[in-house]
């Protein structure tokens, strides 16, 4: 008799620390398991997990990547700091991934923790910030000194006004 049992559609998008992200990649090796750098070119090269492939979250290809990925297997994604993984686990489970692990801390908390790298790895360049990291600090200066520049126009022209209606009196 033929089994038409159908896989569950629940999916799992889970964050989990270093520690268990290790856990998690050291006892499904053998498995369906797959780990993804999503950093760019240059930091996989610098630094990155043993057996894991760069799917660069800034890749103009990483759509089409995620398109011919098994999404039936299960994913542990990460970054230098994890604010990409973030993102790439989130398209991933729009895309229909059924499992996928962000690593919260990204390789700094991994290497703080003491986990093992690949083998020929420098470890974490920690003078170096992810291109993600920098856009947000980036758009917090920006905010600031707009936020300043607008307090300084209402706070002249509220002045110019007062005096305005001073002198007519």
């Amino acid at each position: 008799m033929y089994n038409s049992a159908k896989k569950t559609d629940v999916q799992v998008s889970k964050d989990i620390f270093p520690a268990e992200a290790w856990e998690l990649i050291t006892t499904n090796r053998e498995n369906d398991l797959v780990t993804i750098d999503v950093s760019t070119p240059q930091e996989y090269r610098d630094l990155h997990l043993e057996g894991a492939i760069n799917v660069s979250l800034l890749s103009r290809f990483f759509k089409a990547r995620l398109d011919v990925m098994d999404k039936d297997k299960t994913y542990v994604v990460y970054c230098k700091v994890g604010g990409r993984s973030k993102i790439a686990q989130k398209l991933m489970k729009q895309f229909g991934f059924q499992t996928v692990y962000n690593v919260i801390g990204g390789t700094l908390l991994w290497e703080k923790e003491g986990l093992p790298f690949a083998l020929g790895t420098d470890g974490v360049n920690k003078f170096s910030f992810c291109p993600f990291f920098i856009s947000i600090i980036t758009f917090k200066k920006i905010k600031k000194v707009l936020h300043s520049v607008l307090s300084y126009f209402t706070q002249h022209k509220g002045l110019s006004t007062s005096s305005e209606q001073g002198s007519e009196v």
